[in-house]
């Protein structure tokens, strides 16, 4: 029986998340703190925005967002080459950009999964850096808006 429509945009979105992430492994080769960053903060935003029901175009942005959120320089410019270069379209390939490029910017989040990619960094981010549970606390109060990032968030640090 062929598979379902919904099967088939899940693997190619799965394999397109596939081609980029070993391309961000070879992109960070020999710097296991950044490969092991955005691992986190794509394993954390993937599911967030599974369980958010994002649709698989936002959720198809979010990973690739994701993944490809700490390359360094001129992040639209390199993050569009890496994206065109694993077979993306132009179309996300902008999308996904506005993104990366708008990664720390809390006041022009226009979309959800923009929101969940900001939620999910801030996570795997206060982790890293060991911030004090006050500051943790107001930060969510003032910028987590997701039901599922705020489960997340209580859960790693016990809030």
């Amino acid at each position: 029986m062929p598979d379902s429509i919904d099967e088939l945009a899940k693997r190619r979105r799965a394999e397109s998340v596939n081609r980029v992430a070993m391309e961000m492994k070879r992109y960070h080769r020999g710097d296991l703190e950044k490969v092991q960053h955005f691992v986190r903060v794509y394993t954390l935003a993937k599911s967030i925005g599974e369980l958010e029901k994002l649709t698989e175009e936002e959720q198809l942005d979010l990973e690739l967002a994701a993944l490809t959120h700490s390359v360094e320089g001129d992040k639209v410019k390199e993050v569009k080459a890496i994206l065109l270069d694993c077979g993306l379209n132009d179309a996300i390939a902008m999308r996904v950009c506005h993104m990366v490029e708008n990664a720390h910017n809390y006041e022009h989040i226009a979309t959800l999964d923009h929101q969940i990619l900001l939620e999910a960094m801030m996570i795997v981010e206060f982790k890293e850096k060991n911030t004090p549970e006050d500051e943790i606390v107001r930060f969510a109060e003032e910028r987590f808006i997701t039901n599922t990032g705020k489960l997340f968030l209580s859960r790693a640090f016990k809030l």
